[in-house]
């Protein structure tokens, strides 16, 4: 509570003193993937800045006064939706981001439990469909915020729709020979993919928490019922329960990052993956 308001009241400061930018073109985005859907669309026009630094998790990562700050001299601010970052810090800003328009990118989608204990998953750029929705709502934001440049966004925003359209394409074309399959991860962060393209997500980690010995056995059978011959892991979270896990079923460990910059090459190296090593199960 002490280090929140000691960062609150250093923001304050820093803006009080710096008062907002007069040219005022810059985009502020949670993570990568959205700096990659933003950058397509804006191209030149604005620059994107992404507060989430490689390497860290959206759910537990705390801004430093500076990006705080940053993010109060935005003209926008786009979001993901409801990540456990975006709850915290986005409610702090409070009247330091009075004018700053904030986009919703989750808007329209509908959301998927990633557990049985009824836990969503925010991971929603994870899918061709959802992506889709994302760079709409994004565009829509950016037509209305600089009406100027509204046909340069268009064009930009008709190619990035058609680029979206050939990878499900791909995608669906080198899943399909193994629809049906499971694979195993440590964070439930392909719900939205699984769904997309027939497949079924067992995951390792329990609403965010490490999960219990019970839930790390009864995750190792379900996994050996369906044949899993494949698990992802994620490079910003602790591996020892994954490896308990990977050991247990005798397979290996492929890492993967739903959180990089380049979303097009990461949507379509984790369909590779996937094809390449689905479970015995999908290739009955």
């Amino acid at each position: 509570m002490r280090k929140t308001i000691l960062l609150l009241f250093t923001m304050f400061l820093l803006l009080s003193c710096g008062g907002k930018r007069d040219d005022n073109r810059v985009i502020t985005v949670t993570i990568e993937p959205l700096r990659y859907f933003a950058e397509q669309l804006v191209g030149d026009r604005a620059e994107v800045t992404t507060l989430v630094p490689k390497g860290s998790s959206p759910e537990t990562y705390e801004p430093t006064a500076q990006q705080m700050v940053a993010l109060g001299n935005s003209m926008m601010f786009i979001k993901v939706g409801d990540l456990g970052f975006e709850r915290t810090w986005v409610a702090k800003l409070g009247d330091l981001a009075d004018g700053i328009e904030i986009v919703d990118t989750s808007e329209g989608i509908a959301t998927v439990e990633s557990t049985s204990r009824g836990v969503t998953d925010q991971h929603t750029w994870m899918s061709c469909a959802n992506a889709l929705v994302i760079v709409k709502n994004i565009y829509n934001s950016l037509r209305k915020a600089d009406p100027m440049n509204a046909s340069f966004y268009e064009g930009r925003y008709n190619a990035l729709v058609a680029k979206i359209e050939k990878l499900n394409a791909e995608l669906t074309e080198s899943l399909n020979t193994v629809e049906g399959s499971s694979f195993i991860i440590y964070h439930p962060a392909l719900t939205y993919f699984a769904k997309e393209y027939g497949l079924h997500q067992l995951a390792v980690e329990e609403d965010g928490r490490e999960p219990s010995a019970a839930s790390l056995a009864k995750v190792i059978d379900e996994a050996k019922a369906e044949g899993v011959r494949l698990m992802l892991v994620q490079q910003e979270f602790d591996r020892r329960n994954a490896e308990i896990v990977a050991k247990a079923l005798n397979i290996g460990m492929t890492t993967i990052n739903p959180l990089s910059y380049e979303w097009e090459k990461e949507m379509r190296d984790i369909g590779r993956i996937i094809a390449s090593q689905g479970s015995e199960k999908g290739r009955e």
